[in-house]
């Protein structure tokens, strides 16, 4: 079987790490986490305020880009999780599954824009890393405006596409999930 470079992708706080988790968990397969990679950095480099907090992600884009591309020339199923909210997203992806000759799968979460805001609050006021910055009072206009007024839709990939809404967790199927895989 041909490797599978699945990506899971949505806006944030749709739970795009609480199901990758379970995902590459149930099929053996590599993680590669945009949000640990920043971690990481956040906790090599520092972290001190929002600017930063983009720039560190400046930082550790390539490199998650270059994890995923690592475990595709050795031939390895990986997932990949991100926003995946960028059209350049679709170029590098399209590009990777057609050099390495791997399946491109996405899993898109989607979820009510309000239970998402309240998730990422909640989140950002008690597990998030303190290095994203986004607990603070003054970046919820910014991601008011660009995150949580908006819904955003897949990236227009060649392979398939499932979504999955995430609004109420205890209603997402992921013995369903693993077998659309």
């Amino acid at each position: 079987m041909a490797p599978k470079l699945i990506i899971i992708g949505g806006s944030l706080a749709t739970g795009k790490s609480t199901l990758s988790k379970k995902i590459a968990d149930a099929l053996g397969i590599q993680r590669v986490s945009l949000d640990e990679i920043k971690e990481v950095l956040f906790d090599v480099g520092g972290y001190r305020d929002r600017e930063w907090s983009k720039e560190i992600g400046r930082l550790a884009f390539p490199v998650f880009r270059d994890l995923v591309e690592l475990h595709l020339k050795r031939e390895e199923s990986v997932l990949a999780e991100a926003t995946f909210l960028w059209p350049s997203d679709r170029e590098w992806l399209h590009a990777f599954s057609q050099m390495y000759d791997v399946e491109l799968v996405q899993i898109w979460l989607t979820s009510d824009p309000h239970v998402a805001r309240k998730r990422f609050i909640e989140r950002a006021n008690s597990t998030r890393h303190p290095g994203h910055n986004d607990s603070l009072e003054e970046v919820m206009d910014e991601f008011d405006q660009r995150f949580f007024n908006k819904t955003f839709v897949p990236l227009p990939i060649d392979g398939k596409t499932k979504i999955v809404d995430t609004t109420d967790f205890a209603t997402v199927d992921h013995d369903e999930i693993l077998k659309w895989i």
